[in-house]
């Protein structure tokens, strides 16, 4: 056993901490192992600072810390000295005791380190575990000690317990705790609880924030489904209704009508049979739902609608896209007939997969171009009431981004437009996410009108004020982040990203130094996306034949291919093969197992493919990553996910879908300065681009569609949000 040691006074700094010979106890030999372990995961705690000096620092506060380390340290050896005195404990108590205390240590280490509990809960674990121990020792109920502890400090310290007569209780209590704080994931692991009371409840909160979730349960043959079905709440029983239709899933969307009575399944069922004409209902029911939610009350139906919406929108803008070669009329004639309104929705739900061209053209047939033309008169503050602003920040973020944001505010009276752009700004701490304040920080990047630019830093400046004046933190890091970024400094691009990174206390953002790059081999490690449609194998044919054997030598097996350089610095590229759907996935699986067990973690990291591809890409990604090119769409989602992966990552994406006529020479001359050993500047190489399709009519447009790092705002608020809520 490891020498105890002594307090003398919290108040006391650690270097006054003194030790003191303890009462000798003999160990019988066949104990000593569970002491051991006891004691590697005590001295686990001790160096989780990276010192191993007998005082645990979980924090800045002093106090705190010594009453971490007088638990973990002092009151756990006490305890395995209590368990050794006792002598009405028989072998088989003892090392349950003993092995009990070991596994909450090891719990608690471990979700330290992911940082899944507050450390500073250390002490009320080591006390409610030696409560809970005198209680099951004395034959008495652990649930009263359990009920006060949070979830993660108690999940693993009751199981301990589990022949306790309280355990159920106890365990039941853990589980609610669990439950509620985590509803959008709890369906899964309803089954070992489904025969407690509380579970009823978990099941009615889950169908009021995600009803989708529970109808995917409702509707299966499971144990949960039973539960389910005989739940006694009201929005329970209407979900387990439109479950037992067969367009269960279309019908989701428009549950209010049905609890208010203003529709009946049966009556839903034959309006949704037609694609057009379920579309068109989703768009009447959006509105309906918005002009409620800003009565004050809580549609139940928008987020399965806005998914639903969403997955629709993407079969019409396809379309329109894989036709972008043929004329005009025939391109878009799936949507000849949509009122300004449901074209309206299709360009909301489209940003990751819309190409340009088929938002607005010359000719005049974009979605955007018809749209207005078909309003009468063609104002666009008219539309948007049409709409009850439903996704207009969204909607004044891609006009920016496609630069029609001047035509569409010029559409309205001048003081309209300027209410729109303030309601464009304001409000941004009252979301659930950062998307709204995300489109803010990418439009700034894409408007160039000068008036407009100083009015929206106007605007944000005021609702710093105003956040200010109420003392909401999230609101005051949005908007001082937001007026940061708008008030960059002046000079050429390299100087205006140097000043941003500055004031927003980041690393550099205009370049990534090339040491960042290589492995502790000295080698630089790329993965490269592919999937098994038409386009992932052109677009795999098309990005071979960029390495010529002069400089490269390439090796193929079943499921990928490796491209290793042999001249300059040493880099190796792994590609999986395009299989054909669905084995595209399993050569990418297949990839990521042989780099796991090669310890090979790349630093660069390139998705070529549609935009439904993106989330089996980003499923791969690894914290290593230093570059991320997407190839499409840089939307907020998109980027969240990689910056939470890998938060010290460059990202270059599109505002349209990829194109391997732009793609390829963006990643040859990211090879170039990798094999030359250079730091990849991304506002020279932007240059070096920029000349390169400045005489390129057709790919110039597309060119111009993709943001490079220093640019991508929407990323970099990302970035420096995270870092101040980090702090």
């Amino acid at each position: 056993m490891r020498k105890l040691l002594l307090i003398i006074c919290l108040g006391i700094v650690h270097s006054n901490w003194v030790s003191a010979q303890p009462q000798q106890v003999k160990i019988p030999i066949q104990r000593q192992i569970f002491h051991d372990n006891i004691d590697k995961e005590q001295v686990t705690a001790d160096k989780f600072d990276s010192k191993t000096d007998n005082y645990v620092k979980v924090g800045d506060d002093e106090a705190m810390n010594l009453q971490v380390t007088n638990a973990l340290l002092k009151q756990v050896d006490d305890i395995q000295l209590e368990i050794e005195r006792d002598t009405a404990l028989d072998q088989r108590l003892k090392v349950k005791y003993l092995s009990g205390l070991q596994q909450v240590l090891k719990d608690y280490n471990s979700k330290r380190a992911f940082r899944r509990i507050d450390a500073a809960e250390a002490p009320a674990i080591v006390q409610a575990y030696r409560n809970m121990m005198l209680a099951d020792i004395k034959g008495k109920s652990i649930y009263p000690i359990a009920r006060k502890l949070s979830f993660e400090a108690g999940d693993k310290l009751v199981e301990v317990f589990n022949d306790n007569p309280g355990f159920k209780e106890a365990r039941q209590e853990m589980f609610a705790k669990y439950a509620f704080k985590n509803l959008e994931d709890i369906m899964p692991k309803l089954g070992p609880y489904l025969d407690y009371p509380v579970t009823d409840s978990v099941i009615a909160a889950v169908a009021r924030l995600y009803p989708n979730k529970l109808l995917t349960y409702a509707t299966s043959y499971t144990p949960t489904a039973s539960a389910i079905r005989r739940n006694p709440d009201h929005l329970v029983q209407q979900i387990v209704q439109i479950g037992r239709s067969s367009q269960s899933t279309k019908l989701m969307p428009f549950i209010d009508q049905l609890l208010d009575g203003s529709s009946t399944v049966a009556e839903l069922e034959k309006s949704v049979e037609d694609d057009d004409a379920y579309f068109r209902q989703m768009v009447k029911t959006s509105i309906l739902l918005q002009k409620k939610k800003a009565e004050g009350q809580n549609p139940l139906g928008l987020k399965s609608m806005s998914e639903n919406m969403r997955a629709k929108s993407m079969r019409y803008i396809r379309e329109m896209n894989d036709l972008h070669d043929e004329p005009h009329p025939v391109r878009f004639r799936i949507v000849k007939d949509f009122t300004p309104e449901e074209l309206y929705y299709l360009i909301v739900n489209g940003q990751e997969e819309l190409y340009t061209s088929s938002y607005t053209n010359a000719a005049k047939m974009g979605l955007y171009d018809q749209m207005m033309l078909r309003m009468k008169p063609p104002r666009g503050d008219s539309l948007l009431m049409l709409v009850s602003f439903d996704k207009f920040k969204k909607f004044i973020a891609m006009a920016a981004g496609f630069n029609t944001l001047d035509h569409f505010l010029k559409s309205m009276d001048p003081e309209n437009a300027n209410y729109l752009m303030v309601k464009f700004v304001r409000s941004l701490e009252k979301t659930e996410d950062l998307e709204d304040a995300v489109d803010v920080a990418n439009s700034f990047g894409s408007i160039r009108d000068p008036k407009l630019l100083d009015f929206l830093r106007s605007e944000v400046k005021k609702n710093l004020v105003f956040v200010t004046g109420k003392k909401d933190k999230r609101g005051i890091t949005i908007y001082e982040l937001l007026n940061s970024i708008f008030t960059e400094g002046s000079g050429n691009d390299s100087t205006a990203a140097s000043n941003m990174a500055s004031k927003l206390s980041l690393p550099p953002i205009n370049y990534v130094e090339y040491s960042m790059l290589p492995s502790d081999s000295g080698r630089v490690y790329q993965q490269v996306f592919f999937y098994g449609d038409e386009d992932g194998l052109s677009s795999y044919q098309s990005f071979m034949g960029n390495f010529p054997s002069s400089s490269w030598s390439i090796s193929k097996n079943a499921f990928w291919t490796t491209i290793t350089s042999t001249k300059g610095k040493p880099t190796t590229i792994y590609a999986n093969l395009p299989l054909k759907e669905p084995e595209d996935k399993t050569a990418i699986e297949k990839l990521a197992e042989y780099l796991d067990e090669k310890d090979i973690h790349p630093t660069v990291f390139i998705h070529r493919g549609h935009s439904y591809h993106v989330n089996t890409t980003l499923d791969n990604l690894q914290s290593t990553a230093r570059i991320v090119i997407l190839g499409s769409c840089g939307g907020y989602h998109n980027l969240a996910t990689v910056l939470e992966k890998a938060p010290e990552a460059h990202i270059i994406s599109s505002k349209q879908v990829g194109t391997r006529w732009v793609n390829e020479p963006i990643i040859l001359s990211l090879e170039d300065l990798i094999r030359a050993g250079k730091n990849v500047d991304w506002v020279q190489m932007w240059a070096g681009l920029g000349k390169k399709f400045a005489g390129d009519a057709r790919n110039k447009p597309l060119f111009d569609d993709y943001v490079p790092p220093h640019k991508n705002l929407g990323a970099i608020f990302i970035k420096a949000y995270r870092q101040v809520m980090k702090d």
